[in-house]
C-alpha cells in the first residue's frame, strides 16, 4: 500500500480556519496542484469558500453581539428614582386649599450587597468562552460535511472513468463477438446478448454522470452554489498515510471540543449560581429627600431605609435547583465521553475494514482478475473458451473494481468522521504539516 502525501491546508487568510480546517484536511487525498487544471477545485478552496459563506457561522456572530448587549446589562448600577410627594391639600376645613400642605420631594435607589454586578458579569463571560467552544464543534461539523461530500465526488469520479471502461470493454466484446459471427465461428445468440450488454453498459454509464452532477451540486451547495461551477475536484483515492490508534486518540479527549464544551456549560452554571449566592444577601433600599411645610412655613429633611427580611429562605429553592444542574454536568460529561469512545471505537473498525477491504482488493482480487480477463478473451478469439466465460471475468473485474473504489471511499470518509469527532489530525505519521501543529 503506498502513502503519499494528505491533502493540507496551506496558509489560510484566517487563523480560525488554520486552526480548525488543518484537522479535517490531513486525511489521506494527495492532490498534485502544480498541474491543476483552471476547472478543477481542491479541497483546501472548498473548505475556504464554505467558511467564508456558510450562514450557520454568521449567526453567532448575531449571538456574540446579543451577549455585548447582555453584558452591557449586567453591569448597570441600580437606578436612581425621584419622588414628590403632596399631603394636605384640597381638604376641608383647617386642611382646605393649600394652606396646611406638606411637600416631599425624594431620591431613591438601592445598595446592592454582595458584588451581585461582578456576578452578573462573570455569566456573561462564561457565555462567550461558551460560545467559542460551540462554534467550534460547529466549525468542525460544517468542514466535515464539506470534506465528506468532497469525497464523494472523488469516488463517483472513480466509478465514472470505471464505468467508462465497462462500456469500451463491452463495445470492444461486441466488435469481437460480430467478427466470429460473420465467420460462421459463433451464435448469432452471443451477438445480441453482447448487444444487450453494451446497452447497459452505457445506461450504467449515463446513470453515473447523473449521479457525478449530483454530487458536484451538493458540495457547491455547502458555500451556496446551485450549480458547480468546476468540471472535477482534485485528489488521489488510493493512498493512506499511517492512523493514529484508538489509544492515543482516547488520551486526547480531555482536549475534545465536545468535552470542552461541558467544562464551559460547568464555568457558566457555576456563575450562575455564584448569583444566587449573592442575592441571599439583602439589598438596602434608602430614599432621602427634603419637605416644606407650608402651614408652618418650614422645611425638614427626611430619609428612610428598608431591608428585606428572611431572603436566604426565599432563594433557597433556586439555589438547590441551581445546585442540582451544577452537579449534572459532570455526569453529563463522563456519559459524553463514553459515548465518543463508542463511537470512535465504531468509526476506526469501519475504517480499517474498508482499508482491508482495499488492500486485498488491490493487492490480489483486481490483478487476478486483470490476468484473468486477457486469457478469456485471448480464449474466445482462439476458440478455446466460451463467450458466458468471457463475460463473467470481464464482469467480476468491472465489479470488484466499483468494490474497491467505493472500500477506498470508506476509508476516506471514515477518516473526516474521526477527524470531525475528536478535533485532531488523524494522521500524524505523515510528512505533511497540519495548521494545528504548526501553531
Amino acid at each position: 500500500m503506498s502513502s503519499s502525501r494528505p491533502l493540507g491546508i496551506k496558509k489560510a487568510s484566517s487563523a480560525y480556519l488554520k486552526l480548525i480546517s488543518a484537522a479535517l484536511v490531513t486525511m489521506s487525498i494527495s492532490v498534485q496542484s502544480a498541474n491543476a487544471q483552471k476547472s478543477s477545485i481542491t479541497l483546501e478552496n472548498a473548505l475556504k469558500r464554505t467558511l467564508s459563506n456558510n450562514p450557520d457561522l454568521v449567526v453567532f456572530e448575531f449571538k456574540s453581539s446579543a451577549l455585548d448587549g447582555e453584558s452591557k446589562m449586567a453591569s448597570l448600577r441600580p437606578e436612581m428614582s425621584v419622588g414628590v410627594e403632596v399631603e394636605n391639600v384640597l381638604g376641608t376645613g383647617e386642611v382646605s386649599g393649600i394652606k396646611d400642605a406638606e411637600l416631599t420631594l425624594t431620591l431613591s435607589s438601592v445598595i446592592e450587597l454582595g458584588d451581585k454586578v461582578s456576578g452578573r458579569m462573570n455569566v456573561v463571560s462564561s457565555k462567550k468562552a461558551q460560545l467559542l467552544t460551540q462554534r467550534r464543534i460547529r466549525t468542525l461539523d460544517i468542514l466535515g460535511e464539506t470534506t465528506r461530500r468532497y469525497i464523494n465526488v472523488i469516488v463517483q469520479q472513480a466509478l465514472h472513468k470505471t464505468e467508462q471502461r465497462a462500456e469500451m470493454l463491452a463495445r470492444t466484446m461486441l466488435q469481437t463477438v460480430s467478427t466470429r459471427v460473420e465467420a460462421g465461428a459463433s451464435s448469432p445468440l452471443e451477438k445480441k446478448r453482447a448487444e444487450s450488454a453494451l446497452s447497459q453498459a452505457r445506461l450504467s454509464l449515463l446513470i453515473s454522470e447523473q449521479k457525478l452532477n449530483e454530487y458536484k451540486r451538493d458540495l457547491a451547495i455547502m458555500w451556496g452554489d446551485t450549480n458547480a461551477a468546476f468540471a472535477e475536484v482534485e485528489g488521489t483515492l488510493l493512498s493512506f498515510p499511517n492512523s493514529l490508534s484508538l489509544e492515543h486518540m482516547l488520551s486526547q479527549l480531555q482536549s475534545n471540543p465536545h468535552v470542552l464544551l461541558y467544562a464551559d456549560n460547568y464555568r457558566v452554571q457555576e456563575a450562575r449560581l455564584r448569583v444566587v449566592q449573592a442575592s441571599q444577601q439583602f439589598d438596602i433600599a434608602w430614599e432621602a429627600g427634603i419637605r416644606r411645610m407650608q402651614g408652618i412655613d418650614d422645611t425638614a429633611l427626611v430619609a428612610s431605609i428598608s431591608v428585606p427580611l428572611n431572603t436566604k429562605q426565599r432563594n433557597l429553592g433556586e439555589y438547590e435547583q441551581q445546585r442540582a444542574l451544577l452537579d449534572s454536568i459532570d455526569y453529563q460529561k463522563q456519559a459524553k465521553i463514553r459515548e465518543l469512545t463508542r463511537q470512535l471505537n465504531q468509526v476506526i473498525s469501519a475504517k480499517d475494514q474498508a482499508l482491508l477491504t482495499v488492500t486485498t482488493l488491490q493487492d490480489n482480487v483486481v490483478p487476478t482478475l486483470e490476468s484473468a480477463l486477457k486469457l478469456a478473451r485471448d480464449g474466445y478469439e482462439s476458440g478455446r473458451y466460451n463467450y458466458i466465460e468471457w463475460v463473467t471475468t470481464q464482469q467480476q473485474l468491472i465489479d470488484m473494481q466499483r468494490t474497491l473504489i467505493k472500500a477506498a471511499g470508506l476509508v476516506h470518509l471514515r477518516s473526516a468522521d474521526l477527524e470531525a469527532l475528536t478535533g485532531i489530525p488523524v494522521f500524524s505519521d505523515s510528512p505533511s504539516t497540519s495548521a494545528q501543529s504548526s501553531q
